[in-house]
């Protein structure tokens, strides 16, 4: 959906007005209309938001008569309607009490927004405002709706729901109109609502709820991801549900796999399989100023037969031009694996892994006559005692920067590494990353990432200096301490963004000022 700019910002400003809203007592129709395909569906309790972001108290005065403001300024000739609508919602004619959905179909044939309408009349002289505005075309009746298009975006209602709904390959909007009639025609149990995982978001507890499947991927990618596997997978049934809170310091976002299809978990489970809880032994290996760093625990083993079961993968692999023993590589890796940059702004990064021994790296030796074609192009070179260099004229070739460029690899201490900056592989100075607050956390997880935002601020920050345009951002993101991803088991994991003001509510942090 790409409405002009107009209709951009006043969608957004809309968005932030119905933070502050009312409540009222009708039933929940309008949840009907969400298609049945649905591929995507996210639920926003934007009442919940409202009150923790602070809105409604004194703290939110500000903010609003800077909405307010801002409003007026992109709408001359509307203050009054502005006025009534920042400072009661319902004005606009829809009931924000209640949450919004957004949803994008099946194979991403649409995307849209449901609400619930309290006041069509309202909803109306909206319309009517932003006819006036030259934001949408003239409202039209048809198949027991009102509609109208606003850039690419048709926008229909009735006594009980609001549909936005627009074509994300680019179609006109209007062709859409009979869609959005049929989707406000639904009844009970003929839409998403009907289906189980509807259910599943109803029970959740979150301010944001969103339920997703790979269905929506459009056909010549969920071709290419399924290309080799199983032709029983159905990508409908391969299913994630994320409940999203904001809390104190911190949003939380809990993941779960619903999937129900047969292949997929399978899958899941062998991938499990393969990997064991993670040690965190790669924690004292760097520094603490270090802005990524991930790992898992591996039995290369199991990998290396799981990735053989995909028939395209194992024709790779068996008939690869380049003369190395995949399976030999695979087979040494047992134990905790990392991979870090130390400053992704800078482009270093290190990759680690525990392995059993080092002679797998003899694969590598039959490289060297086969580099030698290149006409220096290429160069493997020796630097030691399981220790290898390898050497290109342009880094491009292997999505590298421009320009001449290595990679350093071998085994040291029963651990492999790779890195594109051989600096990277020094001890570090100080403290470590055991010193962050998040270090407690990394053993027994099936996958662990931290990313602490400090230190690539700072170097954000030196890039950036004197662009004021992005000076708002940056402040935001001064703002964030870490972030965590973390794994438990095949079924569940969590994502946690951590503020370094732990007593403010995020969103409160986000719409008022700093004590």
């Amino acid at each position: 959906m790409r409405p002009d700019n107009k209709l951009t910002k006043w969608g957004g400003y809309l968005v932030v007005a119905a933070l502050f809203v009312t409540s009222c007592q009708k039933g929940n129709e309008y949840e009907q209309a969400l298609p049945k395909d649905a591929a995507v569906v996210v639920s926003a309790d934007l009442a919940s938001m409202a009150d923790k972001s602070g809105l409604g108290g004194d703290e939110g005065k500000d903010a609003l008569n800077r909405l307010s403001d801002a409003l007026k300024s992109g709408m001359k000739g509307s203050e009054q309607l502005i006025d009534k609508i920042v400072k009661d919602p319902s004005e606009s004619g829809l009931d924000l009490r209640k949450n919004v959905y957004f949803f994008v179909e099946s194979q991403s044939t649409s995307a849209g927004l449901v609400a619930s309408v309290r006041d069509d009349g309202k909803v109306e002289d909206l319309l009517d405002e932003l006819r006036k505005q030259q934001l949408c075309e003239e409202p039209r009746e048809s198949e027991g709706c009102t509609w109208t298009v606003m850039g690419r975006v048709l926008v229909a209602y009735n006594g009980d729901t609001f549909l936005a709904i627009a074509d994300p390959k680019g179609g006109a909007a209007s062709d859409m109109q009979h869609t959005a009639a049929m989707m406000l025609r639904q009844k009970e149990n003929e839409g998403f609502c009907g289906t189980d995982g509807f259910k599943r978001m109803k029970e959740a507890k979150g301010d944001i709820v969103a339920m997703t499947s790979l269905d929506m991927l459009p056909m010549q990618y969920s071709a290419m991801l399924t290309m080799g596997g199983s032709a029983d997978m159905k990508l409908q049934d391969v299913k994630m549900m994320a409940t999203v809170n904001f809390e104190n310091g911190k949003v939380v976002a809990d993941i779960e796999n619903l999937s129900t299809d047969k292949t997929f978990n399978e899958l899941s489970k062998q991938l499990y399989q393969a990997t064991s809880p993670v040690k965190g032994s790669y924690l004292p290996t760097f520094a603490e100023n270090t802005v990524v760093w991930m790992s898992a625990n591996v039995d290369g083993s199991k990998l290396y037969s799981l990735l053989n079961g995909n028939a395209t993968i194992s024709q790779e692999l068996e008939n690869s031009m380049m003369p190395i023993d995949f399976e030999a590589i695979f087979n040494a890796v047992k134990g905790d694996v990392a991979v870090v940059s130390p400053n992704p702004l800078t482009g270093g990064f290190v990759a680690y892994a525990d392995v059993t021994d080092a002679g797998f790296l003899q694969t590598f030796e039959g490289l060297k006559p086969l580099l030698a074609l290149t006409g220096g192009q290429m160069v493997l070179r020796n630097e030691g005692k399981d220790a290898y260099r390898f050497q290109m004229l342009d880094g491009r070739v292997l999505g590298m920067r421009r320009g001449p460029a290595s990679l350093w690899f071998g085994v040291k201490d029963n651990r492999f590494y790779l890195t594109n900056d051989v600096a990277l592989l020094e001890a570090p100075k100080g403290t470590t990353l055991e010193s962050t607050p998040w270090a407690g956390q990394v053993k027994g997880k099936r996958f662990f990432m931290g990313v602490n935002f400090a230190p690539a601020v700072a170097v954000a920050g030196t890039f950036m200096r004197g662009s004021s345009q992005l000076a708002p951002a940056m402040a935001v993101l001064g703002g964030f301490d870490y972030l965590t991803v973390e794994t438990f088991d095949e079924k569940k994991g969590r994502i946690e963004l951590v503020m370094k003001d732990r007593n403010r509510n995020v969103l409160r942090s986000l719409t008022a000022p700093s004590n």
